[in-house]
């Protein structure tokens, strides 16, 4: 059975991924100090890990969304950019522009997609974390979803979290 203790510092290694908003890196910094601060506890340690493997995870999906999304606006937006081509549009003013709703309508939907799939990613990580913290804090186990396993279990952590599950379950 994990001590209090031992429980309020593995929910904090979790909740350390909103630190983000207000430190630099502070979502890799604090589960990386909690991890090295209480190696000799694998009940923490573990937590501390699965937290810091999620967050890269996050980073990660994030770079490759953004790149995706950079690379395809960029694409886009140099189509759009055709000169060839004018329209008019009738109205009270004569607006002459290069831009057709035909042309807008892809770079709109990308752009939609994208931010969807951002907003998602925000949206999980939210739910992840403060899910994991409470769990730590009831001395359970969280498999984050999604989540990469950069940084592995020792093999202490790993039976020590089996046995710990198998104690809660019954």
């Amino acid at each position: 059975m994990q001590s209090i203790n031992q429980k309020t510092i593995s929910s904090v290694a979790h909740l350390g991924a909103f630190s983000k908003y207000f430190i630099p890196l502070g979502n890799f910094l604090v589960p990386i100090f909690i991890w090295v601060l209480h190696k000799e506890k694998p009940f923490v340690s573990a937590h501390a890990k699965r937290s810091l493997n999620f967050q890269i995870s996050l980073f990660l999906y994030a770079s490759v969304l953004a790149s995706i999304a950079i690379f395809g606006l960029l694409t886009l937006g140099v189509n759009l950019g055709n000169l060839d081509q004018f329209y008019f549009s009738a109205g009270n003013d004569l607006v002459i522009s290069n831009h057709s709703p035909l042309f807008t309508m892809p770079f709109m939907i990308f752009t939609g997609i994208v931010i969807v799939l951002g907003l998602g990613l925000f949206f999980l990580e939210i739910l992840c974390v403060i899910n994991a913290a409470v769990r730590a804090g009831e001395g359970k186990i969280y498999h984050y979803p999604l989540s990469i396993n950069f940084i592995q279990l020792t093999s202490e952590e790993q039976h020590d979290l089996r046995e710990e599950n198998f104690q809660t379950s019954l």
